[in-house]
């Protein structure tokens, strides 16, 4: 509660300077450098993009890169496990590009920060913007998403909800947006795994899927792994259809033996021990 009441005290002073005018039209010119690099073909490097707005590490750079490459300056956007709206992947677009669409979130606390601030800086009377307090199961995210998304089509969807990341996008059948970033337990490696949060046999540090897991099933899905963050917990697809000479497969062999990214990987014994608990519970 305290932590909630200091945030809705003092995020008008953390926006502002991340949405003053110079900043905007750096942004802006950025989204042109990019966009022109597309037009030429120029091969597009997502590692050296990263950039810190809204975003918890540096994904607001590679989403602009992506979007700048596909020409939407002004799209449509879903944020599954928006938490306050505020640091979220979406923020930047909403604040800078004028973005619409869709925060869902368990929490209906969180959401009225990101909904007073919005209204603060004047962006839910200009655009629609819709903030969704429910709790999302791969039984209900259809309904959930029908209901409120509208008729445009998304050009943007982060999943992000610390654990059924996984289940939620592979029965998510409503939409197939132009970009997926989505969190995975890079913890897990090369390990073919996914811990579903629904279950009293795994701990909370245990739920997730691994970057293995969520390729393979991008790629039924029609989808293509482009671009993470340096971290490698945050990875990103673009739509089979909307691949470009320009737009390089992220190579998942290449992430993993990433040194930054692989001292993070659980040991092997642990990873036995949990895959045997996994049979178990099959």
């Amino acid at each position: 509660m305290i932590a909630t009441r200091i945030k809705q005290v003092f995020y008008p002073v953390y926006i502002l300077p991340k949405i003053f005018l110079f900043k905007k039209q750096k942004l802006k010119r950025l989204f042109q450098f990019y966009k022109q690099k597309a037009l030429l073909l120029t091969s597009l490097s997502f590692r050296s993009a990263g950039l810190k707005v809204f975003s918890n590490m540096e994904e607001d750079g590679i989403i602009l890169c992506l979007i700048a490459s596909l020409n939407i300056e002004k799209g449509t956007f879903i944020d599954i496990g928006s938490n306050d709206c505020i640091n979220s992947n979406c923020a930047n677009l909403v604040f800078n590009f004028d973005w619409e669409g869709i925060f869902v979130d368990a929490d209906r606390q969180l959401l009225k920060i990101g909904e007073r601030n919005y209204k603060l800086f004047g962006k839910t009377q200009r655009l629609n913007l819709k903030f969704i307090q429910r709790r999302l199961t791969p039984e209900n995210i259809n309904a959930v998403i029908d209901e409120h998304r509208g008729k445009n089509e998304i050009d943007f969807m982060s999943i992000d909800i610390d654990g059924n990341d996984y289940y939620i996008w592979q029965a998510l059948t409503c939409v197939k947006p132009k970009i997926v970033m989505i969190e995975n337990k890079i913890e897990y490696g090369s390990y073919d795994i996914a811990v579903p949060a629904d279950s009293s046999h795994f701990k909370p540090h245990e739920w997730g899927a691994s970057p293995l897991a969520l390729t393979k099933l991008a790629t039924e899905k029609g989808y293509t792994l482009v671009a993470a963050n340096k971290k490698g917990f945050n990875i990103f697809f673009l739509r089979n259809d909307l691949m470009r000479e320009n737009i390089p497969a992220l190579k998942l062999k290449d992430l993993l033996n990433d040194p930054e990214i692989k001292k993070d990987f659980y040991d092997s014994n642990y990873m036995e021990q949990l895959i045997k608990k996994l049979e178990v519970v099959k």
